[in-house]
């Protein structure tokens, strides 16, 4: 059961019953985790991905799973693909910053109760945690130097509420400021728009955290919120400001009660657009802003893409589209392949290599581009099928792209060898009206867009 404050009120009176003080409160911890706390379900809502809970000191909550891991990083393949996406991001202008904060175990590791602290090796999440810095340092890819949080400071406030797993609107900004420092030494942003703006206190920011919820269905009862001291940003010169060459994507901690945005804006001085989405993880902002017309028009100088968890980033469709959405699509490319068909009535076939020969069609630098007619539609089923036989079969959510999808051919392992044959789609829910169109084309990670190359060029003369 989780821990809820019970309040004993001891109301003093005069013997005689005249009140001669004012009442007085004790407030005891009534409650402890109950046993199902310790092995959460992954198949309920809100509970997956934690493993298990763990009470600590100060009506702390930790996640076994995320919080007290030890290993971090990415596989082989992922780093790879990763580069990919910086070295796309950088071939149309656009610098790379990633946050990849400590855990909440780094940090707040102090907070655990002496026989948790023994099973929880701090000292190797923390080299692990710093090696995967460095890591995507050699990807070229910005990364600042988190490592002062990592040292106990007397009196600062806490880095991420106790029961969530989101960081206050303090660990918003110890981190604003190290991120803008080494955001200040990338020598693309010389010549950003300038813009002065000051940070003051707004009200109270209230959690019911993510912890304190998974706790609540596993145990029955809940844990009082937690307030602490909001902030808002605003310029010190107000009127219309310069365009921001600066897009902030992330996770639920760019939501705007952190004010990680503002923070940002004035350590770096100069406009931070958020770009994020206030319910959305950091795989899914990213894709969206990718595919927007902000981006696709006007590619930032910095793009500062916050992570919450870096493993989705180990989802391998996920470079396949995002990669796809740099460049946008097969827009401004011919199409070696094309079609349109039906939706109503289950699988159809959309691509098909071979009605006037075969092209060598194989690898990544081919791309899907698929649009739906109908917005009623909120998945779509793909199967790629290949001469050998070989299918993969893939399923896209409607939302990002907003009913436009795409996608690289695979590369990895064999996939690379093979020859593209076709493609089928079905709906969800299967019958739906309206048609899907579907293009193939060819287009390198590696090169600007057709329209930014022909832009840039017209610029330089």
């Amino acid at each position: 059961m989780n821990r809820t404050r019970c309040l004993i009120v001891a109301t003093l009176l005069a013997a005689a019953g005249d009140l001669r003080g004012a009442p007085t409160y004790q407030a005891e911890a009534c409650c402890s985790l109950c046993p199902a706390a310790a092995s959460l379900d992954p198949r309920q809502p809100g509970q997956s991905g934690l493993g298990g809970l763990v009470e600590a000191r100060d009506g702390w909550l930790f996640s076994r799973a995320q919080d007290l891991r030890t290993q971090f990083g990415l596989d082989e393949y992922s780093y790879k693909q990763l580069k990919r996406l910086r070295n796309a991001l950088k071939h149309n202008g656009t610098e790379l910053l990633v946050i990849y904060q400590p855990s909440r175990g780094l940090l707040h590791g102090d907070k655990l109760r002496p026989a948790d602290s023994a099973h929880f090796d701090q000292a190797r999440a923390r080299e692990n945690y710093l090696a995967t810095l460095v890591r995507l340092r050699e990807l070229d890819i910005w990364v600042p130097d988190l490592t002062s949080l990592l040292k106990a400071q007397a009196g600062a406030a806490d880095y991420y509420f106790k029961g969530d797993q989101y960081w206050t609107p303090q660990g918003a900004e110890r981190t604003a400021r190290l991120v803008a420092e080494t955001a200040r030494g990338i020598p693309a942003l010389e010549h950003l728009p300038r813009e002065e703006y000051a940070s003051q206190p707004a009200g109270l920011v209230g959690r019911s955290g993510s912890l304190q919820k998974a706790a609540e269905l596993a145990c029955g009862t809940g844990y009082p919120r937690q307030f602490v001291q909001g902030y808002v940003t605003r310029p010190l010169r107000p009127g219309q400001a310069p365009a921001a060459e600066v897009v902030l994507v992330g996770s639920g901690n760019a939501d705007d009660a952190f004010n990680f945005a503002g923070f940002l804006g004035q350590y770096l001085g100069t406009p931070v657009h958020n770009a994020s989405l206030a319910n959305g993880g950091h795989a899914t902002a990213l894709m969206q802003y990718l595919m927007s017309a902000g981006y696709q028009q006007k590619p930032p100088k910095l793009l500062v893409w916050e992570l919450d968890d870096a493993d989705s980033l180990s989802q391998r469709n996920f470079y396949r589209q995002a990669i796809a959405a740099v460049g946008d699509g097969c827009s401004g490319r011919p199409a070696l392949l094309q079609g349109r068909t039906s939706l109503v009535s289950g699988s159809r076939q959309v691509l098909f290599n071979g009605a006037d020969g075969v092209l060598p069609i194989r690898g990544s630098d081919y791309r899907i581009e698929l649009q739906l007619d109908d917005p009623t539609v909120q998945q779509l089923g793909a199967t790629l099928t290949f001469m050998n036989g070989r299918q993969e079969n893939l399923m896209f959510e409607r939302g990002a792209g907003q009913g436009r999808f795409l996608l690289e051919l695979r590369e990895d392992a064999d996939w690379d060898e093979l020859t593209f044959l076709s493609l089928n789609v079905q709906a969800l829910p299967v019958g739906s009206d309206g048609q899907v169109s579907a293009r193939l084309c060819k287009a390198r990670s590696d090169e600007v867009r057709p329209e930014l190359r022909t832009a840039q060029a017209g610029a330089g003369s």
